[in-house]
C-alpha cells in the first residue's frame, strides 16, 4: 500500500496482498512483458508446414508481387521464384516460416508429435529413457535451425507497474474564464488554466502517477460558473507509485493550489466502473441554471406571467451556429420543466430555469436566429433583441433536487 519501488531484484515475487484483485485501497501490481524474437525457422527444416498453405514468408530480396503470385500451397512457388531470380542474375534467399505458422503447426501436439513433424524418428527406447527427456531433444533441434545474418538476439523487457486507482468527487468553478479541459486554439491557450489541470496536476504529484485522466458528468462553457452542490467527476491515476492517498489530504492540496478558482468536495475512492456510469447519469439528470438577461423591449411584471406558468414545455433546438463546426446538424427536442423570472429594471431580469440535460441555454435566451423555438425572446413577447449577460449552473441532479429548488 506504500510507495512502489522502481525495480524488483531478480527472483523477487510480489506478496500475496499485491497480487490480489484490485480495490480502491490496494491496487494490484502489474508486470508488462515486451519482447522480440527475430530468428525464423527455415522451411526446409519444417516440412510439416507444406500442407498448411500460407504462413510462410520469403526474405525481403523477393518482391511482394512474386510472393502474391506464387503464394499458393506447397513449395512449388519457391522453386519458381528461384528460377526467375536466377534468370535475372540473382540468387533467391532461403524461404522462412513465420512464428505464427510454426505455432499453428504445433498447436495441441505433444513433444513426440512435434519431433515427428520435424522429421525426427522417436524410438520406444528413447521414450522410456528418462535421463534424456524428449523436451530437451526438441529444444535442441529447434535451436539448430539456421539463422540469417540479420537476426538479432532475443530480447525481453519487463515493466513493473500498478493498476490504476480512481477517485470521485464534485467540483465547483468560480471563474468566468476557465474551460473544463485545456483549450488551445492555433497554438494559443484560452482561459486561465482548466478545471482538469486544477484537479489532475496535484493528484498526479500526490499519487506519483505516470498520468491522470479526468472524466466529468457533462461540462459548462468557459464563461459559465459551476455553483450549487457541484458537478460530479472521476479521476484515474495511472501506474501510481503511491497506492493510497488520504481523500482529505488530496482535497486540501487541490483547493489550495486552485487559489479560489476551483473547489472540490466529497473526494472518495471509487472503482473503474464509476467512469462508465457518468455519461448515463448526465443524460438522466435535470439541471438548474440562473441567467442575467437583457431585453431591448421594456418589460413589465405582466410580461413575465406566461414564463412563470410554464410546465414541461418542449423546446426544439437545431444545432447551434456556434458549435456547427464540430456537431452534426440535427433538431434536438429538450424539455423546459419550469421557469422563474424577476425584473431588475425594465430592461434587465434574472431567469431561473430547470431543464432537461443537454439543453443549450444561451440559444434558448436569444433564439439563435430562429433555430431554437420557442425562445425566451418569444415567450416575453419581444420583437427586439434579448441577450444573455451571465450564466451559472446552480444544480445538477435528480427530480427531487429539481422540485426542491423550484419551491425555494
Amino acid at each position: 500500500d506504500g510507495e512502489l519501488p522502481n525495480k524488483l531484484s531478480t527472483g523477487a515475487t510480489p506478496s500475496s496482498s499485491s497480487s490480489s484483485p484490485s480495490s480502491a485501497s490496494s491496487p494490484a501490481l502489474t508486470v508488462t512483458a515486451n519482447g522480440t524474437f527475430s530468428c525464423a525457422a527455415a522451411t526446409e527444416a519444417l516440412k510439416c508446414l507444406d500442407s498448411l498453405g500460407g504462413g510462410r514468408r520469403r526474405a525481403s530480396t523477393v518482391s511482394r508481387k512474386k510472393r502474391r503470385r506464387f503464394g499458393g500451397k506447397g513449395g512449388g512457388w519457391e522453386q519458381q521464384a528461384a528460377i526467375e531470380d536466377n534468370a535475372n542474375g540473382t540468387t533467391a534467399t532461403t524461404s522462412t516460416a513465420s512464428t505464427a505458422a510454426v505455432n499453428e503447426a504445433m498447436a495441441g501436439l505433444d513433444v513426440e508429435e512435434c519431433l515427428q513433424l520435424l522429421g525426427e524418428t522417436v524410438t520406444s527406447a528413447e521414450l522410456a529413457d528418462a535421463s534424456k527427456p524428449l523436451r530437451c531433444r526438441l529444444i535442441g533441434h529447434l535451436g539448430r535451425l539456421p539463422m540469417t545474418a540479420s537476426d538479432a538476439p532475443a530480447k525481453l523487457e519487463l515493466d513493473l507497474g500498478r493498476e490504476s486507482v480512481y477517485f470521485k468527487g464534485k467540483y465547483l468553478k468560480f471563474s468566468r474564464n476557465m474551460p473544463q479541459s485545456p483549450w488551445i486554439l492555433d497554438g494559443e491557450r484560452k482561459g486561465d488554466g482548466s478545471v482538469e489541470e486544477a484537479i489532475c496536476v496535484p493528484a498526479q504529484r500526490l499519487y506519483k502517477a505516470s498520468e491522470c485522466k479526468f472524466h466529468a458528468e457533462g461540462r459548462e462553457d468557459i464563461d459559465v460558473r459551476m455553483l450549487g452542490s457541484g458537478r460530479t467527476f472521476v479521476v484515474e491515476a495511472k501506474n501510481p507509485k503511491v497506492a493510497t492517498v488520504s481523500p482529505s489530504e488530496l482535497a486540501k492540496l487541490i483547493n489550495e493550489e486552485a487559489k479560489g478558482l476551483v473547489e472540490v468536495l466529497d473526494i472518495h475512492p471509487c472503482s473503474s466502473s464509476a467512469m462508465s456510469s457518468l455519461q448515463a447519469e448526465a443524460e438522466e439528470h435535470k439541471k438548474i441554471y440562473v441567467a442575467v438577461c437583457w431585453s431591448e423591449k421594456a418589460l413589465k411584471e405582466s410580461d413575465l406571467e406566461q414564463l412563470r406558468s410554464l410546465k414541461d414545455l418542449e423546446i426544439l433546438q437545431k444545432t447551434p451556429i456556434r458549435v456547427l463546426h464540430r456537431r452534426a446538424p440535427a433538431v434536438r427536442p429538450r424539455t423546459l420543466h419550469w421557469a422563474e423570472a424577476k425584473l431588475i429594471n425594465p430592461h434587465y431580469l434574472t431567469v431561473r430555469l430547470c431543464t432537461q440535460a443537454g439543453m443549450y441555454i444561451k440559444e434558448f435566451v436569444h433564439g439563435d436566429l430562429g433555430r431554437t423555438r420557442p425562445s425566451l425572446k418569444e415567450l416575453l413577447g419581444s420583437s427586439g433583441a434579448t441577450e444573455i449577460l451571465q450564466l451559472d449552473v446552480e444544480g445538477v441532479g435528480s427530480d427531487k433536487m429539481a422540485e426542491q429548488a423550484g419551491q425555494t
